[in-house]
């Protein structure tokens, strides 16, 4: 398992509708040492963060429910979860979704399809020493 300073496991939300693109990433991250939760829409996500406290979100925009922009700002106003860094993963690759997803106070944004080494260093740089 992966450690962070306090040498415990790092947690990382998945929210995605895609359950393929779920799979993949709980694939890529759980092989790479990570603890993955995950959630398929959200309103589930909302309520996986405040379940289990991750580490760190990987959201998309695009859901049929809440779409990606309204988790952020739920999670950012809420004072249990706003200090979790979110990441942005979305085949949106408008400057304008970018724009929005920074300002919302996301730590990254990522533009499907990705590439495993780009998704971990994102990760890294967010829940790294430092960070």
């Amino acid at each position: 398992m992966r450690k962070s300073n306090k040498d415990k496991s790092i947690k990382i939300a998945v929210i995605d509708d895609d359950p393929s693109m779920v799979k993949v990433l709980r694939i890529m991250l759980a092989t790479s040492g990570y603890e993955v939760v995950e959630a398929l829409s959200g309103v589930k996500g909302v309520m996986i963060v405040k379940g289990e406290s991750p580490d760190l979100v990987l959201l998309d925009i695009m859901m049929p429910d809440v779409d990606g922009f309204e988790v952020c700002r739920r999670l950012k106003l809420d004072p249990e979860t706003k200090d979790i860094p979110v990441i942005f993963v979305s085949a949106k690759t408008g400057s304008e979704h970018i724009e929005m997803g920074l300002s919302m106070g996301a730590e990254g944004f990522l533009i499907k399809p990705f590439e495993l080494q780009e998704i971990l260093d994102k990760i890294e740089e967010v829940t790294g020493p430092g960070a």
